[in-house]
Formats: C-alpha cells, structure tokens, sequence
C-alpha cells in the first residue's frame, strides 16, 4: 500500500481510539468488553474504508469506520435483501401510496415519498405522518450498516429557480437531521435539493448506495 495511505490509515485509527476513549471518560466504558470491542470494530471499519475511494481516502477513512464495506462480490445479495428488508417494513407504506422502494443500477436501492406525505407547499417542515417511515429506514441502516444515505429534496412548481432550490435543499436537510437524531450516523448521510425535478410535489427521495471496498 503507497506510504501516503498507510500514514492516512494511522491517523485515522489515531482519531477513532482516541474519540472512543473520550466517550469512555468519565463512564469507566473502556473497561468493559463492550467498550472495547467498540474500538476494534471502529479501527477494523477505518480500515476498510482506506481502501475506498484512493482519490479520497479520507472520505473513505471515515465511511470506513461509520459503517463498514461490502466485498465486490457480496453487493449485490446484500443489496437485493436489504430491498426485502425494506419491501416488508413498509409494506403498510407502499399499499397505501405513500411510498415506493426500488433498485437501481449499481445496486442502489431508492426509497421514495410520495405525493401524499410530501411536505406542504411551501414548508420544509416534516409531515408528523411520514416520521414512522423514516424510522424504518433508518433501522435498516443501523441495523446492517454497509450503506450511505442521500436525502434529494424536490421542490414545489411555484417559484423562482433561487426560490425552489432553497426549499427543495431546506427539506432534504430537514430529512437528514430526522436521520441522525434517529442514531444514523452523520458520515451516512447526505442532503442535497434537486430544484430542476420533473416531480415538484414536495416529495423526498432517499438513495441507499453500498459502501463497497476495492
């Protein structure tokens, strides 16, 4: 491995032992097998993640730890399951029109809300009735791990091009935030607005791409 990389990996696995043994201050977690396993598996996950991205291994040093890698061969099973997964828990979601899960080429997989718990015209405020799907999602990734999430904000038809990519790029991140206050972690997920979208309905898509190692 390029001596670059190999410091980066040092570094990395610096901050995670040193972050996991702030948390442990104070609580005397660091003793505890599970306090230690924390910090093997975040050390394990850097350094799977060093080898994503060798034009960003810093992106990947982090991905790395958050969440762990998939092995080539292994996305597209783990992939097809985690639809299942998903497929199953919003199954109540999905009959009744409020959402919709597909797979996309390289293995993604979209979850979308719909029209009918989109956000109000104008608001970047969540609807109270789309949160229990989003907690579903998110288990997911918590669950498995392997993944990234990025929230597509769509904007409403009425506007300016400013004016709709504010709103679409304000409701993306008020997705995001629900995320993380779920527990998925921050190097998981991304928000991002998509003001020129054929769908100006105030619907939110979530993209869930496999963190995969090379």
């Amino acid at each position: 491995m390029h001596r670059s990389i190999m410091v980066r990996i040092v570094v990395a696995v610096m901050v995670v032992v040193t972050l996991a043994g702030c948390a442990g201050n104070g609580s005397n977690i660091m003793q505890t097998d599970t306090g230690k396993g924390a910090v093997v598996g975040g050390v394990s996950g850097a350094a799977i993640g060093a080898l994503l991205w060798h034009s960003n291994p810093f992106a990947g040093l982090v991905v790395g730890a958050a969440g762990g890698a998939l092995a080539g061969g292994l996305v597209g099973d783990f992939m097809d399951k985690r639809k299942q997964d998903l497929a199953k828990a919003l199954a109540p979601e999905i009959n009744a029109g409020q959402a919709t899960v597909q797979i996309l080429p390289g293995n993604s997989l979209k979850v979308t809300m719909t029209g009918q718990t989109a956000f109000a015209p104008g608001s970047a405020v969540l609807n109270p009735e789309f949160l229990p799907t989003l907690e579903k999602i998110g288990g997911v990734v918590k669950t498995y791990g392997k993944m990234t999430i990025n929230v597509i904000g769509h904007p409403d038809a009425k506007g300016t091009w400013e004016e709709r990519e504010r709103l679409a790029n304000q409701r993306a991140e008020a997705v995001r935030v629900q995320f993380l206050g779920m527990g998925v972690k921050p190097a998981l997920v991304s928000a991002s607005g998509h003001p020129s979208s054929d769908s100006m309905d105030g619907r939110v898509d979530m993209i869930l791409n496999p963190v995969v190692s090379q």
